[in-house]
């Protein structure tokens, strides 16, 4: 069982991770409420999880913790029997930085990420839009049904163009307006 870590570029970027305390009160009721026989579970140690989450959260200031945690002996922490927790905080003390900066704080809907820069294709604000919806324990209605204009379509404007039909299951994409825009089929929900 893996300890979900919200990602960089997902409707969950906003919401902080888990404490140790909390992932390890999961696994608990998990272990309870799991016991049958022809079942095994194995788990990722919260510490595990935490790295996971630094490492993926992190702005510019982590490549210090990195280097830091590298110098104390922190080498292939992907390897259970490897892995160094004490090196990490060592390494963001030595920086003069709180881990749970990165991992446990609720992030503002207006903050500006450190990965803002990267295009995914996806925009920022249909990402948004899911998350809260997803407070609101709303669905968003699969995008082969209806398109929300997430914003990936025009990365593949060409492509699409040349390989039409169903298998795509987004909108066509119209030919250029007169003011050289293109156009496709997509409804604009939620913009």
């Amino acid at each position: 069982m893996s300890t979900f870590v919200p990602k960089p570029h997902t409707p969950f970027q906003w919401t902080p991770c888990d404490t140790v305390e909390q992932i390890l009160a999961k696994q608990e009721v998990l272990k309870s409420e799991l016991r049958m026989r022809g079942i095994k579970l194995t788990w990722t140690k919260p510490e595990e999880t935490l790295l996971e989450a630094w490492l993926s959260r992190g702005d510019r200031r982590m490549g210090e913790v990195i280097y830091e945690a590298w110098q104390r002996g922190a080498i292939f922490d992907a390897w259970q029997d490897r892995f160094n927790y004490t090196a990490w905080i060592e390494a963001f003390a030595a920086a003069s930085l709180d881990p749970s900066f990165y991992t446990h704080r609720p992030r503002s809907l207006q903050e500006a990420f450190p990965w803002d820069h990267i295009h995914t294709g996806v925009r920022k604000k249909y990402l948004l839009q899911d998350y809260q919806w997803s407070q609101e324990n709303r669905i968003r209605p699969d995008c082969r049904e209806q398109c929300f204009a997430c914003g990936i379509l025009p990365l593949f404007v060409e492509a699409r163009r040349k390989n039409t039909g169903d298998w795509w299951k987004c909108p066509e994409v119209r030919p250029r307006n007169a003011n050289g825009n293109t156009q496709t089929a997509a409804r604009k929900t939620g913009e």
